[in-house]
This record gives C-alpha cells, sequence and structure tokens, in this order.
C-alpha cells in the first residue's frame, strides 16, 4: 500500500510547486501587456521577448515553462491518462516556450511560440478526451473541452492574421490564445490536486496503523518479558 501512496505523494508536491508557477507566470505576462504600448499588439511575443530582453516577457515564458514540466511530472506521478502523444506535446510546450525565452534571434523565437501554442491546443484536445474517459478527471473534461475548443478558434485566427491579415493584432491574438492555454494548464492542475489530495489522509491513516502496530508489538515484548522472570 505504501507504494501506492508515494505516488500520490508526489504528485501533491508537484502541485505546490506548479500552481504557484503558474498563477505567478500569469500575473507577470498580466502586468507586462497592462504596461506595453498600444503598438504592442501588433507584436508577436517572440519579438516582445528577444526585443526586449529587461522586460517581464523572457521570465514570463520561462516561469511557465518550468510550472508545465513540474505539472507535467506531477501527472506521471499520479498516473494520469497523458502517456503517449499528450505527454510529448505538453513537454514541446513546454521545452519551446523555455526556448523562447533564452533565444536572442526573434525568427527563432517566433517559431518557438508557434511550435508552443499549436502543441499546447492539440495536447488540450486529447487531454479533453481522455479525461473524459477517467472517473478520476472527469470533473475538469468539461471545461477543457471547452477551452480546447477555444484554442483550436484562436489557431485559425492566428493563422489568418499571420498569412493574409498582414499580422495586423497579431500579439493581441498571440497573447489571448497563451492566456486560453494557460487557462487548460489551471484546470488539469485542480485535476492532478483532486487526484492527489487523497494521499494526505490515507497516510495519515498508514501512519496511526503502523503506531498502532509498534505499541501492540511493544506490548507484547513487556509482557513475554515479565512472563519470563516469573
Amino acid at each position: 500500500m505504501l507504494r501506492r501512496l508515494y505516488p500520490l505523494a508526489a504528485g501533491a508536491g508537484m502541485i505546490v510547486a506548479s500552481i504557484p508557477a503558474l498563477l505567478v507566470a500569469s500575473l507577470t505576462m498580466a502586468a507586462g501587456r497592462v504596461g506595453a504600448p498600444s503598438g504592442g499588439i501588433d507584436i508577436t511575443i517572440g519579438h516582445a521577448a528577444a526585443l526586449d530582453p529587461g522586460g517581464v516577457t523572457e521570465p514570463a515564458l520561462a516561469l511557465l515553462g518550468l510550472a508545465s514540466l513540474g505539472l507535467l511530472a506531477g501527472m506521471r506521478a499520479v498516473a494520469a491518462p497523458v502517456s503517449g502523444w499528450p505527454e510529448r506535446l505538453l513537454l514541446a510546450w513546454a521545452v519551446s516556450l523555455m526556448g523562447a525565452a533564452v533565444v536572442p534571434h526573434a525568427g527563432v523565437a517566433d517559431a518557438l511560440v508557434a511550435i508552443a501554442l499549436i502543441s499546447m491546443a492539440a495536447a488540450a484536445a486529447l487531454m479533453a478526451r481522455r479525461f473524459g474517459e477517467d472517473t478520476r478527471w472527469a470533473a475538469v473534461a468539461r471545461p477543457l473541452e471547452w477551452l480546447a475548443l477555444g484554442a483550436g478558434g484562436g489557431l485559425a485566427v492566428l493563422t489568418y492574421v499571420a498569412l493574409p491579415g498582414h499580422q495586423v493584432l497579431i500579439g493581441l491574438v498571440e497573447w489571448s490564445l497563451l492566456g486560453i492555454e494557460v487557462a487548460a494548464l489551471a484546470f488539469s492542475a485542480v485535476g492532478l490536486l483532486r487526484v492527489a489530495s487523497p494521499a494526505r489522509p490515507r497516510i495519515a491513516t498508514i501512519m496511526a496503523m503502523a503506531a498502532t502496530m509498534e505499541n501492540a508489538t511493544s506490548g507484547a515484548r513487556n509482557t513475554t518479558a515479565a512472563l519470563s522472570r516469573q
């Protein structure tokens, strides 16, 4: 039974790291958008990261990527239905975001951000279907499904804006799509919290049972010693 509890405890530990990191990254990005000039809505996320090395875009992307890795590790620890393509796509999302945060070339950063956005949209769609088939994750399947639809629509708008739309408002579209996908991660983190939370009472029960057995063993030893002396 203890072997079954170790993954749950590991998942709970990953929640402690991933959820605050997601929150901080989201607040950092929101603060950066509030303080950005009005022309920033026509600047891609990759350009904002590469051309403004002292801004908030780079650390926000890096923190978001790290938080996503922690979330993925937590879901793997509790055997979430993300094996295969969902796991690979989440990994591509996280690595691409961290790459966009450190690459100094704007064109490469734009390509990495595009890979990240496409990967997370596909991962959200796959996870929504798989979560709906798993009773442990069914509670977050429906909102994740709506967010996956929103991410798909956002990709369609981004494709139009990037090609025939002459990149007008492309920054606004990218940041909006990124916000939708961060929300999908947040709901996945909530699902992880629901699955991993039973670890605490179970561990407490195991510890209480172990203490009771130890007390019983000590009592038996004392009784045996007293009888032997008589």
